[in-house]
């Protein structure tokens, strides 16, 4: 789970991908429109998936809450087999930390503009950044339809 300044901290930086764009478009006069493209890409791309991350961080708390409640759980259904529901929350817990970890890890590496890179690195960049962001978009798609699945009986 994330603390408060954590959060400031990724609105802020959150606030300066979305607004530097616009800025730096102003600043280029429409040169290197491949790069700015590219930039364009993986911020919206980014920009698609990062509201699950608040998801995540919900599905994590549910599964701690009911990974201590498992005798609970147990005496509410007695078929459950408990030892492999702790096995199996305990792995989807790990990949909705790592899914969430990825992305701050991205945001955080992530370079608007890039001040010692040639154009033509500066596009080799965002091209990398946009392979980056798309599998992260994979992967938060597979953690998102396994917490669907893993705690609907839940």
């Amino acid at each position: 789970m994330h603390d408060t300044n954590t959060v400031h901290t990724m609105r802020k930086l959150l606030f300066a991908i979305a607004a530097f764009p616009a800025i730096l478009s102003a600043c280029n006069g429409g040169s290197g429109a491949s790069a700015d493209q590219l930039r364009e890409e993986a911020i919206a791309i980014h920009d698609e998936i990062m509201p699950q991350v608040s998801s995540f961080d919900r599905n994590t708390v549910k599964i701690d809450s009911l990974l201590a409640n498992l005798p609970e759980l147990k005496a509410a259904n007695p078929d459950l087999d408990t030892a492999q529901t702790r096995i199996e929350l305990t792995a989807l817990k790990g990949r909705l930390e790592e899914a969430t970890d990825a992305m701050m890890e991205w945001m955080m590496a992530f370079e608007v503009d890039p001040q010692e890179k040639s154009a033509d690195e500066t596009k080799a960049y965002y091209e990398g950044e946009v392979e980056k962001v798309k599998r992260m978009k994979q992967l938060f798609e597979e953690v998102s339809k396994e917490s669907a699945e893993k705690l609907a009986p839940f």
